[in-house]
């Protein structure tokens, strides 16, 4: 297979940090959405039990809205702590993208991994980064910068085509208060 694109990005703490300030804006409306429904529903449970004087399933209920709003809270901080002290961050691991016309290689010195467009979750590109989702939290991040073959401006044209039902660009935030 003929390689169409080749970018090479180091991800250190800044780069994560400005991953996760993306992601953030992204998925946190959604995320917080998704918890007050489900703090209402357990509530609406509590008060149900309550009313109709079962209160050992009211007090079960309450033990199952404390530890829902302690894994929703403590979880994601967890799970950020545990990402930036990864070798991959502290190191500054530096991964080899190569794009072909039916998959792409992720490369590091240890290991290669090949993985077909159809299984992306989302694609995002912002001003600075492609964010090539594999699933809800995690992406693989392609500084449009870093391109050894082929340009990010090709790029774009070429990922939209490849994942037009998952692309979305996302415009400056300067640009998106102009009407």
């Amino acid at each position: 297979m003929k390689l169409l694109f080749k970018n090479k990005t180091k991800y250190s703490k800044q780069t994560y940090k400005e991953f996760l300030e993306f992601h953030n804006n992204k998925y946190h409306l959604s995320y917080t959405l998704f918890n007050i429904c489900i703090v209402f529903l357990i509530l609406f449970c509590i008060v149900l039990q309550i009313k109709y004087n079962y209160y050992n399933l009211a007090i079960l209920f309450c033990i199952a809205l404390t530890i829902f709003a302690l894994w929703r809270f403590f979880n994601p901080i967890s799970v950020v702590k545990k990402e930036v002290e990864s070798d991959k961050i502290k190191n500054e691991k530096e991964f080899t993208f190569k794009f072909y016309d039916k998959y792409f290689k992720i490369q590091d010195k240890l290991q290669l991994d090949t993985i077909k467009y159809y299984k992306l979750y989302k694609v995002y590109e912002t001003n600075t980064f492609f964010y090539l989702y594999i699933d809800k939290t995690h992406a693989f991040l392609l500084n449009k910068n870093n391109f050894i073959t082929g340009s990010s401006k090709d790029f774009s044209k070429f990922i939209k085509k490849k994942c037009w039902y998952c692309y979305r660009k996302i415009a400056p935030k300067k640009d998106r208060n102009k009407f």
